[in-house]
This record gives structure tokens, C-alpha cells and sequence, in this order.
């Protein structure tokens, strides 16, 4: 039986390893990112700031943190989710997405919200997003609200649990923050370890490249399902 590796936050990775034991893959669950909430950040905003015209969630993670820190905020701003799992969790939760784009990347998020010139947007994120959606959000005209509503930090013993792990058939990489943390544990002579590497859009593509990792398929659809269809038609079982 295959083995894949799972990068995911302890709370994430079961969803992802449930899905790989079914298609018939021997799930290795290594968490590289330890998630730290930040809800009072989003609670000080929202003070500060109680009136907006969108509100822009790139996560599940960042729509639970706003309704735990600030649930009763934004109720009257327009909600945007990068993706579909993303608008599930925001209509869980009880906010309505307005705007979800047809693929789960920074700027077609931006492109689906139209002119946003002189709007008030909120933007709760992870402290180590990538810039593209903020810096996106202003070229369109925005102004953005930006708070880091929760961290990743590095689970203590990761690299030596994930070095243990090693070799497997496949990594599935969800985040670039996993990406870079799962090249800052493996020095380039043991990164063929890792099998194929397989990323769950452009963003993290861009980010596992950049820390110097070899990406071998990105996810078709971006999502969680995405990955384990990619897995089943290049890894065998």
C-alpha cells in the first residue's frame, strides 16, 4: 500500500487522511504547522472598525477565528470566500458568501469582487499569507483592514518525526507556509524522499518552488478531494 504523507495542522489532517485510507493509500501524518488562534485581534478590529463593505476569507480557519472573536461584526458587509470549502465553513457558520470564484486563487478571488474602489474591506488572515490578496484587494482600490487572526508556528520535533517518516510514495501539500516548513526541515539530498509532491493550487505551488522543492501535479480541483483524484492518477496504490 502506498504511503502518503499528510503536512496538515493536527486539527486539519484527519479530513485529508480519512480520504486517503478510502482510495486505498496508507496515510503518514506529520503536522508541520502548529495553529495558534488570534481572536482578540479580530475583536479589537472590529471595534475599531465596526463598518465594512466586504468582508475577504481565504480560509475556514479565518471564518471561525471572525466568528469566535466578532461574531455579531460585519453583519451587514458582503462576505467573499476563496473557495467552495471555504463558503461551506462561512455558511455553517451563518455568514452568506456573495462571491466565490470559479478557481481558488488570489486574484481570481479579487476579479470576482469587481471595482472596489473606495470600499472598506476586511481581511483576517494567517500571519504568514502570501501578499497577492492584500496587495490585490488595494490595486483594485480598497481599503484594507488587514489583521492576523491566527499564526503557524512549527510543532516542536517536527523535523526530526518527518525525517523518521520518510521514504513515501507521495506529499501532499496544502499550504505554502507547509511547504516551506517542510523544506526548511530536509536539506536538498534527502527531498526525493518525499515521493511526488502534490500541491493544492498555484499559491502553494509558487511557494514550495520557491523554498526549493520540486512540484510534480497541483490539485484538479483546488480542494481536498482535488488532491487524493490527483494522487489516484499518478500514484498506484
Amino acid at each position: 500500500m502506498a504511503r502518503v504523507l499528510v503536512t496538515r495542522a493536527a486539527e486539519d489532517a484527519p479530513v485529508l487522511a480519512h480520504a486517503l485510507a478510502v482510495a486505498g493509500y496508507e496515510p503518514v501524518v506529520v503536522p508541520v504547522l502548529e495553529r495558534r488562534w488570534l481572536p482578540f485581534a479580530v475583536a479589537d478590529l472590529a471595534a475599531e472598525r465596526p463598518e465594512a463593505d466586504w468582508v475577504v476569507v481565504t480560509s475556514a480557519v479565518a471564518a471561525e477565528i471572525v466568528a469566535v472573536g466578532a461574531p455579531g461584526a460585519w453583519r451587514s458587509a458582503r462576505w467573499a470566500a476563496v473557495g467552495p470549502s471555504t463558503a461551506d465553513r462561512l455558511g455553517a457558520l451563518g455568514y452568506t458568501p456573495e462571491r466565490v470564484p470559479d478557481k481558488a486563487t488570489a486574484r481570481d478571488l479579487v476579479a470576482a469582487m469587481g471595482d472596489l474602489t473606495g470600499q472598506v474591506v476586511v481581511y483576517p488572515r494567517a500571519d504568514l499569507a502570501p501578499p497577492a490578496t492584500a496587495e490585490g484587494l488595494r490595486e483594485a482600490g480598497a481599503e484594507v483592514l488587514d489583521v492576523v487572526a491566527y499564526e503557524n508556528v512549527a510543532p516542536a520535533g517536527y523535523e526530526e518525526r518527518l525525517r523518521r517518516m520518510l521514504p513515501v510514495a507521495a506529499t501532499t501539500l496544502l499550504s505554502g507556509s507547509a511547504a516551506e516548513r517542510v523544506a526548511e526541515a530536509l536539506p536538498a539530498a534527502e527531498r526525493p524522499g518525499l515521493g511526488l509532491v502534490v500541491v493544492i493550487g498555484p499559491s502553494t505551488a509558487r511557494a514550495a518552488e520557491r523554498a526549493g522543492l520540486t512540484v510534480h501535479a497541483e490539485a484538479q480541483p483546488h480542494s481536498v478531494a482535488g488532491v487524493v483524484a490527483t494522487l489516484q492518477r499518478r500514484v498506484r496504490r
